[in-house]
């Protein structure tokens, strides 16, 4: 019987939500720390790289949750590779809880991906306070100064 890696649930989540939304995808590259995915629609073709963490940090503040993602160099210098090959490319991040059901997927977009890199960012933090409809990424200076990420984008 094959033994299945906490990994393999936090990707397989990111591939259920795409597929239960018509959208075809390809493993490029794969590993326990993140996958590449080249997906097909109707309108677009265009790649996905993936990372999870599996519970939220311990934050100070009542009803914000927030996780870290942390990009090696190796990850950031195929994140520009991807923004330099000129196709559709974001960042799919897993936003995981103690109770898999209550856990959250953020899609960064180019013009994010492009925003935090010009910040120098080879880490973000990802929160998001209950009820709100987007999540946030501090560019410095706190909530004031983040970029919203809308919650309910897939790709």
């Amino acid at each position: 019987m094959a033994k299945l890696l906490e990994s393999d649930f936090y990707y397989g989540a990111i591939l259920s939500t795409l597929l239960n939304n018509g959208i075809c995808p390809m493993l490029i590259e794969g590993g326990t720390d993140r996958q590449v995915y080249d997906f097909t629609t109707n309108h677009k073709e265009f790649r996905l790289f993936a990372k999870y963490r599996s519970a939220p940090i311990n934050t100070k503040t009542e009803g914000y949750c927030s996780w870290q993602f942390i990009f090696s160099e190796k990850d950031m210098d195929e994140i520009k590779a991807y923004l330099n090959s000129g196709k559709e490319f974001s960042i799919g991040l897993v936003c995981g809880a103690d109770a898999l059901n209550q856990s959250q997927y953020a899609v960064l977009k180019r013009k994010n991906i492009e925003e935090l890199i010009k910040q120098g960012k080879t880490s973000v933090t990802l929160s998001r306070k209950k009820g709100e409809r987007a999540f946030r990424i501090s560019i410095g200076g706190g909530r004031e100064n983040s970029l919203k990420i809308k919650a309910n984008e897939i790709y």
